[in-house]
C-alpha cells in the first residue's frame, strides 16, 4: 500500500509539553492540505542533539529561533509521505532505497547508462 503523498508549504519546531517536534504543513496530491509530525527519530537525524546540546538536557526556549530556519531550508518544497498513527499524522521523506544511480549518456544520448560496479575481492 502506498502511502500518500504531499510537498510540504510550511514547517516549524514546536513544543509539545517540555519536547521539541518538527510539524508541517504538507498540500497532499489530493489538494487537500494536512498538518502532520516529523518523527523523533527523522527529527534526531535532521537537527542532531550532539551538535546543538552537547551533552546538556535542558535546552532553553531561545534555541526555537536558532532551530526555526534550519527546519524550513531542510523542509520547504520537499515531498513526504504521509501517514496516521495514533489519531496523529505523521510525515517522513523519502527513503535511498529507491534511487538508482546511473551513469550520465553521451551527448545526445536519449537513457542514461547504469553503473556497473566492479566485483568484491576475495
Amino acid at each position: 500500500m502506498k502511502r500518500p503523498m504531499g510537498t510540504i508549504e510550511a514547517a516549524a519546531p514546536r513544543l509539545q509539553g517540555p519536547h521539541l517536534k518538527v510539524m508541517a504543513s504538507l498540500r497532499m496530491d489530493q489538494g487537500e492540505v494536512r498538518e502532520a509530525q516529523l518523527p523523533d527519530r527523522e527529527m534526531a537525524v535532521m537537527l542532531p542533539r550532539c551538535i546543538l546540546l552537547a551533552g546538556q538536557s535542558r535546552a532553553p526556549v531561545s534555541l526555537l529561533d536558532t532551530l526555526r530556519p534550519m527546519v524550513e531550508r531542510m523542509c520547504l518544497g520537499r515531498r513526504a509521505r504521509t501517514w496516521q498513527y495514533k489519531d496523529r499524522w505523521f510525515f517522513s521523506f523519502q527513503p535511498w532505497k529507491g534511487v538508482r544511480f546511473v551513469e550520465e549518456g553521451l551527448p545526445g544520448s536519449a537513457q542514461p547508462q547504469a553503473v556497473e560496479r566492479p566485483a568484491a575481492p576475495g
